[in-house]
């Protein structure tokens, strides 16, 4: 691990698989209470702190989200200068899911702050960006975990040679 430059953030896969897992947790809030709002009929009583949170949750999502996005482009540029490093489908799906997801976020915030003619659509995306976050996840931190918890264990032997 180079830790000229990360020394602050211990990154295995592990580690960014979990922290990967976080932002499946903020997509479901965003979810969650944005289908409080506008997935029932009627008022609600908190309606503008319900609405407030979500805008904060959200900008927090796409901040992780960029920082999560930096962080691997990032390990795959190292491991690319390393040598012998071949992208399989798995990471190039993986990496056109990530970034297909942000620009449908940076697409619903574009259409919330600036071209307010299209904001009937921005519930489509908030969803398509909450269920894609879960499967982009599942498809690479949860097969990840299965993959590394279903491998057997490795034995280290110390392969030292006697000297006689």
């Amino acid at each position: 691990m180079d830790t000229s430059v990360w020394q602050f953030l211990p990154i295995t896969p592990t580690t960014r698989t979990y922290r990967a897992f976080v932002l499946v947790v903020l997509a479901l809030f965003e979810f969650l209470t944005a289908m409080k709002l506008f997935g029932s009929k009627g008022p609600h009583a908190g309606a503008i702190t319900i609405m407030r949170l979500h805008r904060l949750t959200g900008y927090v999502f796409a901040v992780y989200f960029a920082f999560i996005s930096w962080i691997c482009l990032y390990l795959m540029a190292r491991l690319a200068t390393a040598g012998n490093y071949q992208l399989d489908a798995r990471g190039a799906l993986h990496g056109l899911l990530a970034f297909s997801l942000f620009g449908i976020l940076l697409l619903k915030i574009s259409f919330i702050r600036i071209y307010r003619n299209y904001r009937p659509y921005v519930p489509l995306l908030g969803i398509i960006v909450a269920v894609g976050t879960v499967v982009l996840w599942c498809f690479a931190g949860w097969m990840f975990l299965f993959l590394v918890g279903s491998a057997p264990p490795r034995r280290w032997r110390c392969r030292m040679r006697r000297i006689t």
